[in-house]
């Protein structure tokens, strides 16, 4: 029985009107015109990256469509960065209603001279949506940029606590020959696989992949392992995995106890992921990150939580980190992707005493947070978290039932099925097999992306219903089957 041929369950979210019934493939992937266009492309900037190029004004909802006419299911978001998908008829309505006029015809300095719609969109929507504790609130363009200043705010606010107050007239003179003795000695830390962006700052701090940081400079930086949880197929193996579980945890923790122990009154802020994306989706459980606060706070030391990825309703709520019901807020939340702008919200003690200590010419982009303030109204009028969620059980569901079809040699071929929301992903045997697939399920009319070593990872937008898992899981068990 195919999955397409199932019951599909009930959901909240709302059809939209247009949407394609299902992919269509009509050429090779990428075809021969995107193939034309990076040729073209290639010749100014390096297009070896890009997997087809899209056509715009065709694609749909969760259905993204290419130059050579291919209707693909979108299952990657353009790595999480679609809430409502393409095209979606209430953001083209407010645009073409003239609520984006204000923003659309010049771009300004916010730092130093706002309209006064952008202090509506902070006071209103950005507020709305702020973590349970966050009064301040910085607002930049991308993620890496939101990491980079949640450093800089973590490294202000640390020196300040030590000295009792502003830098002094010897600490600036001295930042200005790079020789501030007390800053240059400070270290964040973070975890292998982490990614948290790739400014010098944040390349710091990320452990994903060699590629990103290779040939760059570094500062020395402190990096413990990740837990990396496993998540067995067989119920029957579950109890023993959360014991392993468990023990690696606690072995983290050790080891960043014992980094701070290394690095007397150096370690200013612990950077982690709630969620590992690009270092392979590797999750950890709410008590390991509890220990994390609880080091952090022991130490004097910030703890900042990178929801560049999982922040935005992926994971069936707009913030993972209030999953883990911490005893007091995290000292800094950074964000991007789904929210459409980037930015770090933070406690409100956090706040630099000195104006122009964090700072940069746009502060963000205007019209993305006049787009989210427009996402946020659809994503509470359609419930579209809880579309997510009841989307993300089913697609888990399917995709540990193909895992229970893929024997071979005595072992599944698909693995590891996990995830929050959609924000999920599986294990394939190795880099070289998971590869493959992605290759062939694109060619199926699926666009897929990878993650780590061997993971294979989902990004939906948020208006993924029932119809597209199951249309997606047919196809996954096509790709499967070829490889």
């Amino acid at each position: 029985m195919r999955f397409s041929d199932r019951v599909l369950p009930a959901t909240p979210a709302p059809a939209i009107p247009g949407e394609p019934g299902s992919a269509e493939v009509q050429t090779l992937i990428p075809g021969p015109a995107s193939e034309a266009l990076r040729a073209r492309h290639g010749r100014w900037q390096d297009a070896r990256s890009v997997h087809f190029y899209t056509d715009a004004r065709q694609s749909l909802g969760n259905y993204i469509v290419d130059v050579d006419g291919n209707t693909m299911l979108d299952l990657y978001g353009h790595i999480a960065c679609l809430p409502l998908g393409y095209n979606h008829p209430a953001l083209l309505e407010a645009w073409r209603g003239g609520r984006f006029d204000w923003a659309a015809g010049w771009r300004p300095a916010l730092g130093v001279s706002p309209p006064p719609e952008w202090v509506e969109l902070v006071e209103g929507p950005l507020a709305r949506l702020a973590p349970p504790g966050m009064g301040g609130l910085l607002t930049v363009t991308s993620g890496a940029e939101a990491v980079e200043n949640a450093i800089k705010l973590a490294c202000i606010a640390f020196l300040r606590r030590q000295r009792g107050g502003p830098p002094t007239a010897a600490d600036q003179a001295e930042s200005m020959v790079n020789g501030q003795i007390a800053a240059n000695r400070l270290k964040i830390l973070s975890f292998e696989g982490a990614f948290h962006g790739r400014s010098l700052g944040a390349l710091s701090a990320t452990r994903s992949k060699a590629i990103h940081k290779v040939d760059f400079p570094a500062f020395d930086w402190p990096v413990v392992p990740f837990p990396a949880n496993r998540f067995p197929a067989e119920a029957a193996d579950q109890a023993a995995a959360d014991a392993a579980n468990a023990a690696l945890e606690a072995e983290c923790l050790a080891r960043v106890e014992a980094e701070f122990r290394a690095h007397p009154d150096r370690i200013a802020a612990i950077l982690v992921e709630p969620i590992q994306g690009e270092g392979g989706d590797r999750h950890a459980s709410a008590a390991f990150f509890h220990g994390l606060q609880r080091i952090a706070k022991a130490n004097g030391a910030l703890f900042i939580v990178d929801e560049v990825q999982t922040g935005g309703g992926g994971c069936g709520i707009w913030w993972e980190h209030t999953r883990w019901e911490l005893p007091e807020p995290p000292d800094i939340v950074t964000f991007s992707k789904k929210m459409q702008i980037g930015g770090c919200w933070f406690r409100p003690e956090h706040m630099p005493e000195e104006p122009y200590r964090i700072f940069n010419t746009f502060l963000g982009d205007p019209l993305r947070a006049a787009q989210l303030a427009v996402i946020a109204e659809v994503i509470e009028r359609d419930h579209l978290l809880e579309n997510t969620r009841i989307t993300g059980e089913l697609l888990m569901a399917g995709l540990r039932e193909i895992g229970a079809w893929t024997v071979t040699a005595g072992r599944p071929l698909l693995t590891e099925v996990r995830g929050r929301g959609t924000w999920c992903a599986f294990d394939l045997p190795d880099g070289a097999t998971r590869d493959r697939f992605v290759q062939a399920a694109r060619q199926r009319g699926l666009e897929m992306g990878g993650s780590g070593s061997r993971s294979v990872r989902f990004r939906p937008a948020l208006i993924l219903a029932p119809r597209h898992v199951l249309e997606c899981l047919d196809r996954i068990g096509s790709a499967l089957a070829q490889i």
